[in-house]
């Protein structure tokens, strides 16, 4: 009996030890199986999470069917303040929004490259509008898609001299066209992996297929193109009837003459001592700041030999005459 005893103190020993009983053939005891527990090192442990608790992963890794997207927060107060009708870089401010503008590619309905730029810019107040939808999809594992955003004059122009039509494209010589106002945007649902949801048509799609009557659809399409339309009207946009796409936001801006995201650039002031920063493209405009010769600004668009700039925080016009690119 005692030898008996010690037998099984002997096995149970050697299971702790990591040892396994395994008498013949078998490749484990049922000491193994009631021991051998999950573990995770306390490195990857430590990885996975910080002080909100939100994932370490990249937010367009992916994720189960509606289970809620976690992103970093960004903080309003640690950007540089803005008016409403400043114009932003989207992405700047919604870092997992989904971006494919349409026109700066020629995978559009004109066959041809229609602006410059790939990053997609509104106005200030439109893009805290959609950092709410942003927040209320990522609860269900979804996200938004940009397809077009601000529009300058230009570019509108092309999209007229190719369909002249004023059902389906606004003429810029009327002044109705929303999206060179920047509180425009063309977009879609996606899922956590980045893959586009069914809706009623693609995008730019001149039919009838493409209003918000969503009756002659699939029921997959109507509950997606619902589910955007809801969300974006309830967050302070107002949708177009013949496009499930579009929507605007509804505080209201004049056409932008100025501003053009394919300006962009980095340039110098080139003077004898500085050069004056006026309110508007005239040399009899009130000067609100100066710019010492060779100092560094953005210049965002170009009117009447003046260039539209943002220097310190601060927006304005210099004559282009004394100021070079940088670069």
């Amino acid at each position: 009996m005692k030898r008996k005893i010690a037998a099984l103190i002997l096995i149970f020993a050697l299971a702790l030890s990591g040892c396994c009983y395994a008498p013949g053939n078998e490749r484990a005891s049922f000491m193994e199986k009631w021991l051998k527990l999950p573990s995770m090192p306390m490195d990857d442990y430590q990885s996975t999470k910080n002080y909100e608790g939100s994932q370490a992963e990249d937010p367009s890794s992916p994720t189960e069917p509606g289970a809620v997207l976690e992103v970093p927060v960004v903080n309003l107060d640690e950007m540089p303040k803005r008016q409403a009708g400043d114009f932003v870089k989207v992405r700047d401010y919604i870092p997992d929004i989904v971006v494919e503008l349409k026109y700066a590619t020629s995978g559009n309905f004109t066959g041809t490259v229609i602006y410059d730029f790939t990053e997609v810019y509104l106005r200030y107040s439109t893009v805290l509008k959609l950092m709410d939808v942003q927040a209320e999809l990522r609860e269900q594992g979804l996200r938004l898609k940009i397809w077009d955003g601000f529009r300058p004059l230009e570019a509108q122009q092309k999209l007229w001299n190719a369909k002249p039509d004023p059902n389906y494209v606004s003429n810029p010589a009327t002044g109705k066209n929303s999206h060179s106002r920047g509180n425009t945007v063309d977009l879609t649902l996606v899922d956590a992996e980045g893959k586009e949801l069914e809706m009623p048509t693609g995008f730019d799609d001149f039919t009838a297929y493409a209003n918000r009557d969503y009756s002659d659809c699939t029921d997959a399409a109507a509950k997606n193109a619902m589910l955007l339309q809801e969300t974006m009207e309830k967050n302070g946009f107002e949708g177009l009837q013949s496009e499930w796409w579009h929507f605007t936001e509804k505080t209201e801006y004049e056409i932008e003459q100025v501003f053009d995201p394919g300006e962009i650039s980095l340039w110098r002031a080139e003077c004898n001592e500085y050069i004056n920063v006026r309110e508007t493209p005239s040399v009899s405009a009130k000067s609100i700041n100066t710019i010492e010769d060779n100092v560094q600004f953005t210049v965002l668009g170009w009117v009447d030999g003046f260039a539209f700039i943002e220097y310190e925080g601060m927006r304005g016009y210099v004559n282009a005459n004394y100021i070079s690119r940088v670069g």
